[in-house]
């Protein structure tokens, strides 16, 4: 019967809505959807086919439950495929790399001990010098210029606030008679390393007639020739020079001579 009144009160409404249609307000179209909706709820409503009841607490309680377990099994399924993208990009280290990083670092450091000559070892036969002669260091000296009792062009001088170190050197005759010795042919080149710290690069002097690096002439058998480079250093004295090492290289070969 409750029914059968609705019904009667939505028909009456139509027909009268009909005959003032020109007079209603607009509605906007959220107004709209909610008049649609309360006319659909009441239509349902009363409705013979419609079951209109709410869940129980326990249809409710497991639908929850339900919801909560599949949000944690995605949870986890996102957490093991971050973790499992982050183990492939990082780069799985061998087996022994820390052996062999080791091993690495041990050669390169017994390489560089076996490359330092003693000051007393024959520079001829490391740097590859012709036969029949040998080179040996001797000493060093520091001081203004060289020689020293020379001036002008037959001699050079230091800078201002700077020293000459003058590397002596011995050159032998070992043949049985006499040698033409020629070291320009070899391109000689040498670097001194003072107190791990100071380079200096050994300058050529073609004007002085024991320059190493240039030096040409005849030596008699069984006789020595002192042949010497020289640098120009910081103003040091022979005591500031805590250690010295000497690199020598020609177009044959190379050697580091630790000199203090």
């Amino acid at each position: 019967m409750k029914r059968t009144k609705i019904l009667g009160l939505l028909l009456l409404s139509a027909v009268m809505l009909t005959g003032c249609i020109d007079s209603m307000p607009d509605m906007t179209a959220e107004q709209s959807d909610m008049v649609s909706e309360y006319a659909a709820g009441l239509l349902l409503k009363y409705s013979s086919n419609y079951d209109y009841r709410l869940v129980s607490d326990e249809e409710l309680a497991a639908a929850l439950t339900q919801e909560s377990a599949m949000e944690e099994e995605t949870e986890t399924d996102i957490i093991q495929e971050t973790t499992q993208e982050a183990s492939e990009e990082k780069p799985q280290e061998q087996p022994g790399t820390q052996e062999k990083e080791t091993g690495q670092v041990a050669e390169s450091t017994e390489q560089v001990q076996q490359e330092l000559t003693d000051a007393d070892t024959d520079l001829a036969m490391e740097l590859g010098l012709e036969e029949g002669i040998s080179l040996r260091y001797q000493s060093f000296e520091i001081c203004d210029s060289y020689p020293q009792n020379a001036s002008g062009f037959s001699g050079i001088d230091a800078r201002e606030g700077r020293k000459l170190i003058v590397l002596h050197f011995d050159l032998e005759n070992n043949s049985g008679g006499n040698a033409d010795c020629n070291l320009y042919d070899y391109s000689l080149r040498l670097s001194l390393d003072i107190n791990q710290s100071i380079s200096a690069g050994v300058q050529e002097t073609p004007m002085l007639p024991d320059d190493m690096a240039t030096f040409v002439g005849n030596i008699e058998a069984g006789k020595k020739a002192d042949v010497v480079a020289v640098a120009e250093i910081e103003e040091l004295s022979d005591s500031d020079i805590e250690t010295l090492t000497i690199r020598l290289s020609s177009s044959n070969g190379s050697c580091i001579v630790k000199v203090r």
